[in-house]
Order: structure tokens, then C-alpha cells, then sequence
């Protein structure tokens, strides 16, 4: 399964997936991981939840970033919750382009029963279709 977390620049959706990944701890029965291309909001993760930092593993394709999950995945089976701030930043694509990033999430999350929470700096009405169908319109920041 795949969330979306929407809105403009400096709408609060950092805050939000934040909050999100923190309140997860008292429902999830796997591991969570939280990926996000800096490490200014390492404090603010509880440590019970694996924080990476995307570019101090050198991550900046779709290749790199599926295939960063996928090592994850293989080497714990128990992770079922993947929180990523800023994806399209990471792998350096506009949102626009990333429709075989998604179909390939999607594919690891069929496997692995994982699901993966994303944010996406973009209005509604500008989301592509093939994001739109893992969110609502109400459903922004």
C-alpha cells in the first residue's frame, strides 16, 4: 500500500509524517524506517523507529532508492512501514517522471506486505493521476 501526504512548500508535511511515523510505534507490529535526505529531524524520530539519512548512503536514482529498499528488505523481513520525506528530491526527478517509481513500490509493497507513506510538495490539482489514486482530494497538509 501506498500514502500520500500532499500539499505545497511549507505546508507542515514534514511535521505531519513525522507525527505519523511517531504515533505508528503504539500500532504497528513490524519495524518502521524512516528515510529523509538530511538529518535535521533525527531528534525528532523516537528510537524505536530506523532512521536513514538518503545521502549519506549516496542515494540519488530511482535504481539507487528501489534498490536501497529492497537491501532493507532483504535483510530485515520484519520492516512493514516506510515513512520517505521527499522522494522526488531524493532521486533528483520531478513527480511528474516518477510513475515507474511508484508502479515499483507498489510491486515491493504486493511482496512485502510493507507499506510506504510519502511526501509530495504539489497542490491537488497538480498531482499526476497515477499519484492520485493513492490519495483523496481532502487529503492534503
Amino acid at each position: 500500500m501506498i500514502k500520500i501526504i500532499y500539499g505545497a512548500k511549507g505546508s507542515g508535511k514534514t511535521k505531519k509524517i513525522i507525527e505519523m511515523a511517531n504515533e505508528s510505534i503504539a500500532k504497528e507490529l513490524g519495524d518502521i524506517v524512516f528515510i529523509a535526505d538530511t538529518s535535521r529531524y533525527i531528534h525528532e524520530i523516537k528510537y524505536q523507529i530506523r532512521f536513514t539519512n538518503s545521502k549519506e548512503s549516496n542515494i540519488q536514482t530511482e535504481d539507487g532508492f528501489i534498490g536501497f529498499i529492497q537491501g532493507m528488505q532483504e535483510a530485515n523481513y520484519d520492516i512493514r512501514l516506510f515513512f520517505i520525506d521527499g522522494a522526488a528530491r531524493m532521486i533528483g526527478k520531478p513527480i511528474a517522471e516518477m510513475e515507474s517509481f511508484f508502479e515499483r513500490l507498489l510491486q515491493i509493497s504486493n511482496k512485502t506486505e510493507a507499506t510506504f507513506v510519502l511526501t509530495i510538495s504539489a497542490d491537488y490539482e497538480d498531482l499526476p493521476e497515477f499519484v492520485k489514486k493513492f490519495t483523496t482530494k481532502d487529503g492534503a497538509i
